[in-house]
């Protein structure tokens, strides 16, 4: 009875990993680490709120009382010379959950990019040396400094 647990329990680890190490090198799973010393200002005041940044993402949410917003900010590996380093998504009414470790796959987190009232598709991340910025459509303006 003990040996066939045993079995039965390596075998569901061995499965689990396998998965898991199929989905990482097919580029349908990675991660998100939280920052703990980044800050965030919502036109140029601190706001609370958290980073969880990945190799080619990060999920920036502000934590103010009752406005619980997070945005999913796409790296795209290089700069232009005017500092755009990539584009922004809004993920609506979710916020990321406050944890030091998320993982981000095709359809989670659940972020749209930036459409609705505004005729602008493409929502550019700037970077301004040791931070980085976007602006919102009410141009309200977001600095994240890591």
């Amino acid at each position: 009875m003990k040996n066939k647990f045993l079995l039965t329990s390596v075998f569901g680890v061995m499965l689990s990993v396998f998965l898991v190490a199929y989905f990482w090198h097919s580029g349908k799973l990675s991660y998100l680490v939280l920052h703990r010393h980044s800050s965030i200002e919502l036109n140029d005041s601190p706001v609370s709120g958290d980073l969880l940044e990945g190799p080619a993402t990060a999920l920036v949410t502000i934590r103010a009382p009752g406005k619980e917003h997070s945005y999913l900010l796409l790296f795209e590996g290089d700069t232009d010379r005017n500092g755009d380093m990539g584009s922004v998504r809004d993920c609506g009414s979710w916020a990321a959950p406050r944890v030091p470790f998320l993982p981000r796959t095709q359809g989670y987190p659940p972020c749209e990019s930036f459409s609705g009232n505004t005729p602008q598709s493409r929502w550019p991340l700037l970077d301004k040396g040791r931070s980085m910025e976007f602006m919102l459509p009410d141009s309200s303006r977001i600095d994240i400094r890591r």
